[in-house]
């Protein structure tokens, strides 16, 4: 009786953090700039927001996320891996992800491909999804993301992505996966800042406005701010860089569930 009383509780909990495949968000970086990261998209973590930015990379990447308790609760845990390879033909890169508990978990792999074509950069993820819920069962689907960048002028990109555009559904009854849709900007308006903007918009919701900045104070310190709107939400956090290591740090303030910590590393291999 308590797992069965767990589960419906639990799932009010992920529906104001996206969970249910909701939208997917890696990487404390770009987590501070309120996930406004589609127009932006220069590290690993654009696996998750715009795989075109991964044409982007000129080295290896591997990435490590970790949330070991959001908002208190020990059952939105949720972790994720990347890997970068670019080479001569374009980037490869793949990641796992795993949210939830016992009860209720969901997994994702994705694999992704991205290759610049004369200054655009274009990009596609194949992504294994799957949820399993104690007494419910399990199941798994396949969903496709797409996304291009586009160097405008020397500071200025503008970046568009679509989420599981193929509508894959899952389960016996058929449940369809969120669809999203978002186009974003970046703009770096000279060498230590960055500033982002996102509209991105699921079927059926309102559209969620995003905006971010990321500032150097030093070669290897910078802070980092962002806002979102649906649902509202703060971040700010620090970044550290040291040559081929980088840890960021975000803290985000949700207007429910309250405030909540994460934390990645990337490590560029030479």
């Amino acid at each position: 009786m308590k797992s069965r009383l767990c589960i419906p509780i639990f799932l009010i909990c992920i529906s104001n953090c996206y969970g249910g495949f909701e939208r997917v968000e890696g990487g404390a970086r770009a987590i501070c700039f309120g996930g406004a990261f589609v127009g932006l998209a220069d590290d690993g973590w654009a696996i998750f927001y715009n795989p075109a930015g991964l044409a982007q990379l000129r080295l290896a990447e591997l990435g490590f996320f970790y949330s070991p308790q959001p908002f208190g609760l020990s059952e939105l845990k949720s972790f994720s891996l990347t890997g970068v390879y670019p080479t001569s033909l374009g980037s490869f890169a793949t990641s796992v992800r795993s949210f939830g508990f016992s009860l209720y978990r969901e997994f994702s792999a994705s694999l992704a491909f991205a290759r610049e074509f004369s200054g655009i950069c274009v990009g596609m993820n194949f992504n294994y999804q799957s949820v399993s819920i104690t007494n419910y069962g399990s199941a798994g689907t396949i969903g496709i993301d797409a996304g291009a960048l586009v160097l405008v002028f020397k500071n200025l990109r503008w970046g568009i992505a679509a989420r599981n555009i193929n509508a894959p559904t899952i389960g016996q009854s058929a449940e369809r996966l969120p669809q999203f849709f978002a186009s974003g900007i970046s703009y770096e308006p000279m060498d230590a800042l960055h500033l982002v903007f996102d509209y991105q918009k699921e079927i059926g919701f309102a559209p969620s406005p995003r905006f971010g900045f990321e500032y150097w104070i030093i070669d290897e310190i910078a802070v980092l701010g962002g806002v979102a709107d649906e649902p509202s939400t703060y971040a700010a956090g620090l970044g550290i860089r040291y040559v081929f290591f980088q840890m960021n740090y975000a803290f985000t303030m949700h207007q429910t569930l309250g405030l909540t910590h994460q934390a990645s590393i990337t490590l560029r291999l030479m």
